[in-house]
């Protein structure tokens, strides 16, 4: 008994095997678990960012915070704006553009020229809207005075063009040119722009009107002036079509209306600027001289705008020359005077045509 009495206390007495460490983790299990936990959602958390902020942005990709609540089109839609744009800088309108009008008679028509680099006015087309510079821009007002026309010598370019025409009893004699001139200018005019033809000789009337009928219905004199009876209202000039058809009905009043009566041509003129649009270009050939018509004049200095006036003094007095010249200076015309002589020539000439036809 006394043998085993020493053998419980040798193993009383023995030193303990457990180390600090394991003792630490005895003692402080608790305190140990919540560590270990806290290390493995920080080591995991720290994992999973490093994942997200490592993916690569791309067109693709979903939006990120800034773009909640938008519509995932806009992008797209911005996208192409800027792609066009950057196409539409890379472009160089540098193309030039050549429109040539050809005529069927011996008149050269004008050549026009369009380039896109320089146009104004312009029209600007935006099919995508406001897109800064994205635009093209063209101005077709250079195509205007693109008619071509020759009377007496004189040429002239716009589009709408009328003919004021002596049509007075002094004409006689001497008309046989006047009808043939202004019958080749109405046959050469190219098939382009409006034409209109006006007579007077103290009445005013419009070519392929009958003259005699008409007659009856104004009243006046040389040196008071012409005016429509009251109740009747003459026809007023318009503009017509250059086409063969029109031209033949023309060239026909032309050759049929007799002369008659004095030069007086101031209704001629308040018809002319009454016309809508005004024309482009007036040949006004008289006989006369204009000093003797103060109010046409006049009528002339207050409406012209912007229409041009070519004079042509056909056999006129010597005093008729300086009254047509301010008309065509005032207006940026040109003036032309013939002479008897030639006239008296050019009746030859038309004689011997008629002769070897």
């Amino acid at each position: 008994m006394t043998e085993n009495l020493e053998s419980d206390l040798q193993i009383q007495e023995s030193p303990s095997l457990e180390s600090p460490f394991s003792r630490y983790l005895r003692t402080y299990r608790l305190l140990n678990s919540l560590l270990l936990a806290l290390f493995f959602m920080v080591l995991t958390f720290s994992v999973f960012w490093n994942m997200m902020m490592g993916l690569p942005l791309s067109d693709d990709a979903g939006s990120d915070f800034s773009d909640a609540g938008q519509p995932t089109a806009a992008p797209k839609k911005q996208e192409q704006k800027v792609r066009l744009m950057q196409r539409q800088k890379q472009a160089k309108p540098s193309q030039k553009f050549t429109f040539q009008a050809k005529a069927i008679s011996e008149i050269a028509a004008p050549i026009v020229d369009i380039e896109t680099q320089s146009l104004n006015p312009a029209i600007a087309m935006s099919p995508m809207g406001n897109m800064g510079d994205v635009s093209v821009n063209v101005d077709m007002s250079v195509l205007n005075k693109a008619f071509a026309s020759n009377f007496m010598g004189i040429k002239s370019k716009a589009n709408k063009i009328l003919f004021i025409i002596d049509y007075s009893a002094s004409m006689r004699g001497r008309d046989k040119v006047m009808r043939s001139e202004l019958s080749k200018a109405i046959e050469k005019l190219p098939a382009v722009g409006s034409v209109s033809i006006i007579f007077f000789s103290g009445p005013t009337w419009v070519a392929g009107e009958d003259a005699n009928a008409l007659h009856k219905n104004w009243s006046g004199s040389n040196g008071s002036g012409w005016k429509p009876n009251d109740g009747y209202e003459p026809i007023r000039p318009k503009w017509l079509p250059v086409t063969p058809s029109v031209k033949k009905k023309l060239i026909k009043a032309v050759y049929d209306t007799p002369l008659t009566f004095g030069t007086v041509w101031d209704n001629s003129f308040e018809w002319a600027f009454y016309m809508n649009p005004k024309p482009d270009v007036i040949y006004f050939m008289t006989d006369g001289n204009a000093n003797k018509n103060l109010q046409g004049m006049d009528i002339i200095k207050q409406k012209k705008g912007g229409t041009k006036i070519y004079t042509i003094g056909y056999g006129a007095p010597a005093s008729a020359k300086a009254p047509l010249e301010e008309i065509s200076l005032m207006t940026g015309g040109k003036s032309k005077f013939v002479e008897m002589e030639e006239i008296r020539l050019m009746e030859k000439e038309i004689d011997a045509n008629k002769g070897v036809n």
